[in-house]
């Protein structure tokens, strides 16, 4: 036991002289002045609130267009009914 005890002691102990991409992405290498954490309770309220403005964003543009829509279908239903009433006067 001893034997992979000193194994894994000189593994670790060695410095790599240079650096590939291999590397970076197998090796720990702590960060210079990463202790810029946030807490989970703000980055959750911060979440939520991302999503109530989007679903704000979605509801009132759906809204506006909704409203434009049915404004075309009034003035839709207006010709129709000029162009029967129309119809009905010529023909008479």
């Amino acid at each position: 036991m001893n034997s992979h005890h000193s194994l894994f002691s000189h593994a670790a102990l060695q410095q790599p002289t240079g650096t590939t991409s291999d590397d970076r992405s197998q090796a720990f290498r702590p960060v210079q002045g990463g202790n810029d954490m946030q807490s989970g309770e703000k980055l959750l309220v911060e979440a939520y609130a991302a999503i109530w403005l989007i679903l704000f964003a979605l509801v009132f543009l759906s809204w506006r267009r909704q409203k434009q829509i049915d404004r075309r279908i009034d003035a839709l239903e207006a010709a129709v009914q000029k162009a029967r009433s129309g119809a009905g006067q010529g023909a008479s």
